[in-house]
């Protein structure tokens, strides 16, 4: 089907930009210096009192997390010591009365963060605990209601995160809004990934800038890395994943809108990505033979990109560029019509 697209290869990085301001502070743990990738979270969340390294100076943001380490990471900041305290009882069968983490995991079962007896009757605290986890953890501890935020985007999100019924999918699907977690190198999610102190720090420290309004310019960047994956996939003819690069890049997009709904190259982001999702629909439908449907879902696509640049004209250069890939889609599927039948 490589007639009905052909490959733009400007890049489109760098062009969804709002102001941000990054801080930097001093260096606590020995093993997290500054261009470590999880350093400014794990310096936030120790100057919140939420983290502390080891009597050594160190952080060990390579070492494992159990699910008793990762409901107290979470619980902690939401709950006074005091009230904390006062819990000295739980139902699970595996917790013995005195374990430091009995507090946190009766708590979290108490607000139903966690199912507790009849229908779990184990915690199993020394499991190491999953992102997927973890993600579901924290966010019903804050309130979330993943399967509202956003509920009407129930798109597949990668081949591992592909199925709307899986549990999982809410809490991944809210994670990618929020800026929480990114695709991986290999395309895909990990939902099932073990993680590591440094990785939980990461995760935490994400949501909390998340709700504080502060992941705006995260989330476009993503936006646009999600977008040169789906051009690069169409350009390889790999349709399933350039339509779950358009759908992440979507559901970032928008989820940059809820924090910054004034924002004109925000409400631009998110017609663009509304239009590589339907440039990604109308490459299937050309290996379908649908051409008729190419040149209206094309259509569609430029209108899209027309929208964006008229909600802000900083975008020019993307909008543009869609507009293009657009057209070439669409007189392609033309000229298919256009030839005899057999």
């Amino acid at each position: 089907m490589k007639s009905v697209i052909a490959f733009i290869g400007a890049t489109i990085c760098s062009l969804l930009l709002i102001n941000s301001v990054n801080a930097q502070q001093a260096q606590s743990f020995t093993d997290v210096p500054p261009d470590h990738m999880v350093y400014d979270a794990v310096e936030y969340l120790r100057s919140q009192g939420i983290i502390s390294g080891y009597e050594d100076g160190t952080f060990q943001p390579d070492k494992s997390v159990n699910r008793a380490e990762a409901m107290k990471i979470i619980i902690a900041p939401l709950i006074k010591a005091e009230v904390l305290a006062q819990v000295t009882e739980t139902p699970f069968e595996d917790i013995e009365t005195g374990v430091w983490f009995l507090p946190y995991v009766e708590a979290a079962r108490q607000n139903s963060i966690i199912d507790g007896p009849p229908k779990k009757t184990n915690f199993n605290g020394t499991s190491t605990v999953i992102t997927a986890e973890f993600l579901k953890m924290l966010q019903l501890a804050n309130g979330i209601e993943p399967t509202k935020f956003l509920g009407e985007l129930k798109i597949p999100l990668a081949t591992d995160v592909s199925s709307l019924d899986d549990w999982f999918y809410p809490y991944m699907r809210y994670a990618l809004a929020s800026s929480m977690i990114m695709i991986n190198p290999d395309g895909l999610l990990h939902p099932e990934y073990q993680l590591k102190r440094g990785d939980t720090a990461l995760l935490l420290y994400r949501f909390m800038m998340y709700q504080q309004k502060k992941r705006a310019q995260a989330l476009l960047s993503e936006t646009e890395n999600e977008m040169i994956i789906t051009l690069s996939m169409l350009d390889q003819g790999n349709i399933d994943q350039a339509e779950f690069a358009s759908s992440r890049a979507l559901i970032a997009a928008r989820g940059a809108l809820v924090i910054r709904p004034e924002e004109s190259v925000v409400k631009g982001a998110v017609k663009v990505a509304e239009a590589f999702r339907e440039l990604s629909k109308a490459y299937r439908l050309g290996s379908q033979g649908k051409f008729e449907e190419v040149v209206t879902v094309s259509g569609n696509a430029w209108n899209l990109a027309a929208k964006a640049h008229e909600l802000s004209p900083d975008l020019l250069a993307i909008t543009e560029q869609v507009k293009n890939i657009a057209k070439v889609m669409a007189d392609s599927a033309r000229n298919e019509l256009s030839q005899p039948q057999e």
